[in-house]
């Protein structure tokens, strides 16, 4: 605002412009009229101040429009209390749910922030922030109805995940930055657990003290436990030794894409913190909201210890399935469940192009990929594959509406980050027509020793993996290693960070022992059930030869802006070795492209250079090979803050681009969420970037509640559903809805609290203060030089220039000039 200061040269250029020049006539009559010296120095001087006086309007405006203050006592003795702008920060981790005295520290919080709200000023505003993984806005902007705030409080979802205390103080500098008062409060509530306050990490913390710096007004920050406000209230709270705690890790499911009757193995850690003495547990296994008492387990844990669980379940039924691996309850219960979704499609269509392609089937590159596809007894098979000569394979992007809608894309297999065009520029579509890869009827790829690519086999190829589509490359003697290492493997932008050096071959030493895969290295959940200690033979198959891979580091992908000109730049992520052979060479090396998988096998999936279909688990590895590929595809178990995606329907495509009318995905409170509308033509993906809330999410139609809901008219008294109850009275494949899970960090399950060091670490240099009341807020307060803003009294000393400057304008224009001097 003080940059209005350059306005007060707004006069003078008015003043310099006003001077016109004339031609000037000589009159013999003139000299009458000419005013006296005395004259002429008065009728300067009132010009001047006339001058200064508007001037100085604009410098005062200027200044007052800046809001200056100054700190005075005698200033608070003759006028009110300054108003304050206040951000209340609300714990919402696990620990906050902890059941173990009469009051939850969730519901202790809520009482404190309710008296605290009794005890503001009119004219005092609220922010309300809850700390999560990521920083969750309940009122943002500024609200002087603390009904309002006490509404929001009254609706507070139940805390799940860990948080970020640093990050959440940050946040609230920055929102209060914004703000007019010249008192400015933080006020961080928790239970005062050691978890989510980063004390080690000096970078968080500095981050927060140049903020602070920063402000023209530096807030004070305040930390409220408010199991030590419940202590000094009289309740009993057990020792830190005592705090017991079991909770489920993050669930994870060998594949999230299935077919019915395929198993699908689940694994976790149940981890128990706290206490003393062993304890036995039982872990029960729940599909679609019904509890399978024939798999509850029991494990028992020592003090923290851990114990590994795996269930493993065939799904029959079409549709999203969610899977809850289960605790009974403790003192808190929101860690004691983890779930997982899981996608079951009717079979998953897979392309297979042969590189070596020969009149007798049995020596085709493909015949034991699709013999170990074939469904001996089965009318049903799991993997639909469609074979094409490598030379008679012409991928191609369609451009028009009717040629996509002519592509049949599987709908169970719609999932995804980003919808990115295609890989090379002078390939994409004309500008305004739909893009469509006929590759996005696959769910999966699989080039069997293909020499090399051409050029359009390679756009679609990238566009395909970049969308979400997987690729599985099995190695022969027909590749040229030139044209991978080129192309397929570029350095930074191909589609797997690996360059392949020469073929190697058993030596003579090896021949007698044999060279077969490492069973230390399956440690990928996929690869598991092929390790020697589970009865697998995958172990034995021996290996004459495969190709020499050099892993290298992560690079970067150009990917396309959405301006014609734009291209960006992102990470992909390196390779890395899924199963080595005993001597270390690389065997499946896997990696990431876009929102696609890609899997390199150095070793053909054939007899040629290996026994391997020779042996009793080729099938099993070829369907798990298929179902990684093209599980990218059907991604719904994600991470706090990472985006939940879904092709869009094409029976149910909006009319209008970027219309989003039929759908929403209701969130673990459930309140509905409209998605935006990414990419174009069939690849059209729902996208919620909002996911700060671990829990299930669903993604349905549209309801008439939902519009009232979305308008925000809902009525205040609703509550919203707590996360982990089952909504769902039947399988969701019967709704029709799909299912996606945002997972939460389980760390905050240990529930040590913050030590003396931690404290200090935390409070130095004054940067914040533990409280236990509101009441030592408002001391603080009374104890500082009162702040006062000086723009009430600025704009009456402008009332009264302006004034002054219209009586001396009146003046010169009304009382004209003495034409004689005394």
């Amino acid at each position: 605002m003080l940059a209005g200061l350059a306005g007060v040269a707004l006069p003078v250029i008015a003043h310099l412009l006003s001077k016109k020049k004339y031609d000037i006539v000589s009159w013999g009559a003139m000299q009458f009229l000419k005013l006296g010296q005395e004259t002429r120095r008065r009728v300067w001087l009132e010009d001047l101040w006339l001058l200064l006086l508007r001037m100085a309007l604009i410098a005062w405006l200027a200044i007052a429009l800046a809001r200056p203050w100054v700190s005075a006592k005698w200033l608070g003795d003759i006028g009110p209390q300054p108003n304050r702008d206040i951000v209340l920060i609300l714990d919402g981790s696990y620990s906050m749910a902890w059941e173990a005295t009469s009051v939850t520290p969730q519901e202790q919080a809520v009482r404190w922030i309710d008296k605290f709200l009794g005890q503001l000023r009119p004219g005092d505003t609220v922010t309300l922030l809850e700390a999560r993984e990521q920083v969750r806005t309940l009122i943002d902007p500024p609200t002087r109805d603390v009904n309002r705030v006490r509404d929001v409080l009254n609706q507070l979802s139940p805390p799940t995940g860990t948080a970020n205390f640093p990050e959440a103080l940050s946040h609230a500098v920055k929102l209060l930055s914004r703000t007019n008062h010249l008192r400015r409060e933080v006020v961080l509530l928790t239970d005062g657990q050691s978890q989510g306050w980063y004390s080690d990490d000096s970078n968080l913390w500095l981050r927060l003290d140049d903020l602070k710096k920063q402000s023209s007004v530096a807030p004070h920050l305040w930390v409220v436990d408010v199991m030590k406000s419940a202590e000094s209230d009289g309740q009993e709270l057990p020792a830190a030794g005592e705090r017991l705690n079991f909770h489920v890790e993050r669930l994870q499911p060998s594949r999230e894409l299935s077919v019915p009757g395929f198993p699908v193995r689940f694994q976790t850690r149940v981890r128990f913190s706290g206490g003393s003495t062993s304890v036995t547990r039982q872990v029960h296994f729940e599909v679609d909201g019904q509890r399978l008492a024939e798999r509850t387990q029991s494990v028992t844990l020592s003090p923290g210890g851990e114990a590994n669980v795996e269930f493993e379940h065939r799904f029959e039924a079409t549709g999203s399935h969610r899977v809850r691996v289960a605790l009974d309850a403790d003192d808190l219960p929101t860690d004691n469940v983890s779930e997982a979704v899981i996608v079951v499609a009717e079979a998953v269509p897979v392309l297979l192009v042969d590189g070596d392609p020969r009149p007798e089937p049995v020596q085709s590159e493909t015949f034991f990929i699709r013999a170990a596809l074939a469904a001996t007894g089965n009318e049903t098979p799991w993997v639909q594959p469609t074979t094409v000569k490598w030379s008679e394979w012409t991928p191609t992007f369609h451009t028009n509406a009717k040629a996509a809608d002519e592509a049949s894309v599987e709908p169970l297999l719609r999932s995804g980050n980003a919808a990115p065009k295609t890989a090379r520029r002078e390939l994409r579509p004309p500008e305004g027509q739909p893009a469509f890869n006929d590759l996005d009827k696959y769910a999966a790829v699989v080039l069997a020793n293909v020499p090399k690519l051409t050029d359009a086999q390679f756009a679609a190829l990238t566009d395909y993996v970049r969308r979400g589509g997987g690729v599985g490359l099995a190695l022969g003697n027909q590749i040229d290693r030139d044209s991978y290492n080129h192309q397929l493997f570029a350095e930074e932008i191909g589609l797997l960070g690996v360059s392949l050096t020469d073929i190697e071959s058993e030596t003579p030493e090896q021949r007698e022992q044999g060279v077969l895969i490492a069973n230390a290295t399956l440690e990928s959940p996929w690869l598991q059930r092929f390790r020697a200690e589970r009865g697998a033979a995958f172990t034995t198959a021996r290996f004459s030869r495969w190709w020499g891979v050099e892993i290298a580091e992560g690079g970067k992908q150009e990917a396309e802006g959405s301006d014609e000109s734009e291209t960006k730049a992102i990470e992909r992520p390196p390779a890395i070795a899924l199963a080595r052979l005993q001597f270390g060479a690389p065997y499946l090396v896997g990696g990431q492209f876009g929102r696609g998988n890609v899997l390199l096998l150095t070793s053909p999936l054939d007899a040629d250079w290996n026994t391997l279909p020779a042996r009793p688990d080729f099938v099993a590895f070829v369907h798990e090979l298929l179902f990684q590929l093209a599980s990218r595809r059907g991604e719904r178990n994600v991470a706090v803050g990472q985006p939940l995606v879904s092709l869009l329907p094409n029976a149910a495509q909006p009319a209008e681009a970027g219309a989003t009318e039929n759908f929403v995905i209701e969130g673990p409170d459930g309140e509905p969420h409209e998605p935006k509308i990414n990419g174009e033509g069939a690849s059209r993906l729902l996208v919620l970037d909002d996911t700060s809330l671990p829990g299930v999410y669903v993604l349905r139609r549209r309801e008439p509640e939902d519009e009232k809901r979305l308008a925000g008219k809902a009525e205040a008294d609703r509550k919203p559903v707590a996360p982990g109850k089952d909504k769902l009275a039947k399988p969701l494949a019967a709704q029709g809805r799909e299912l996606f899970v945002v997972n939460a960090d389980r760390a905050e399950s240990n529930l040590a609290p913050l030590t003396d060091e931690q404290i200090a670490s935390i409070t130095a240099d004054e940067r914040l203060q533990f409280i236990h009341e509101g009441r030592e807020i408002q001391a603080a307060a009374s104890n500082e030089l009162p702040r006062h803003e000086l723009w009430q009294l600025l704009f009456l000393a402008f009332l009264a220039l302006l004034v002054g400057e219209v009586l001396l304008t009146r003046k010169l224009v009304r009382g004209g000039h003495v034409a004689t001097d005394a």
